[in-house]
Order: C-alpha cells, then sequence, then structure tokens
C-alpha cells in the first residue's frame, strides 16, 4: 500500500477530516490532499507528526506491504506482484538513526539542567 493511501485509511478510521490532519499538521488542506493522493512529496518531520497524531511507530507508516500470491494477476506487470518500495534495511537503519537521535536529545537536555 502506497503512503498516500495508507495516510486516507489511518485517517477515515479515525474519523478524522483532511482538514483536521491538515490543521494538526500545520499545513494547507490541499498539501494534506495531495499526500493522500499521492500526489505530494512527504518529508520525514511530516511522517513524524503524523504517526504522533495517530499514536504509531513512524516504520507503520513507511512499511508496504507486498500484495498476496492469491491477488495476483498475470496481465499486470511482476505477475501482479506490489514491489516493496522500501526495504527492511532502510526501516532498520532509519530506526537506528532515531534511536542515536533521542540519545543525543537526552544528552543534551542534562546539559542544559
Amino acid at each position: 500500500m502506497e503512503i498516500g493511501n495508507k495516510l486516507r485509511v489511518l485517517r477515515t478510521e479515525k474519523g478524522f477530516t483532511q482538514e483536521k490532519i491538515a490543521d494538526l499538521l500545520q499545513i494547507p488542506q490541499a498539501s494534506y490532499s495531495n499526500l493522500e493522493n499521492n500526489k505530494g512529496k512527504i518529508n520525514l518531520k511530516t511522517i513524524q507528526k503524523i504517526a504522533e497524531i495517530y499514536g504509531i511507530q513512524v516504520v507503520e507508516i513507511l512499511k508496504t506491504e507486498k500484495e498476496s500470491p492469491t491477488n495476483q494477476n498475470p496481465k499486470r506487470g511482476n505477475n501482479g506482484t506490489i514491489i516493496n518500495k522500501l526495504s527492511e534495511k532502510l526501516i532498520e537503519q532509519y530506526e537506528i538513526r532515531l534511536k542515536e537521535k533521542d540519545a543525543i536529545i537526552a544528552e543534551l537536555r542534562k546539559e542544559l539542567e
């Protein structure tokens, strides 16, 4: 599932409007609509805010699922299999970097105190 589709599913499951999510993200509703339609570019900061809004891990937004073999269509390329656009290795690296960032922030907070 593409990120935009995932954003739409998350939003509708929570009963939020595009306007509500756009307001929470402090972006125009049209920009958020573009994200859901896979037309806009989404940055990491926005993905982090969206994860916070829904109370989920960033990786849940980023990971894509492969289509099951029973849903394959031989008329489409790759026998209908959706290719994972974000490798598991990239997700692992991202999670490591997030932990490193959190550790740095904790150290800086201690220094400020």
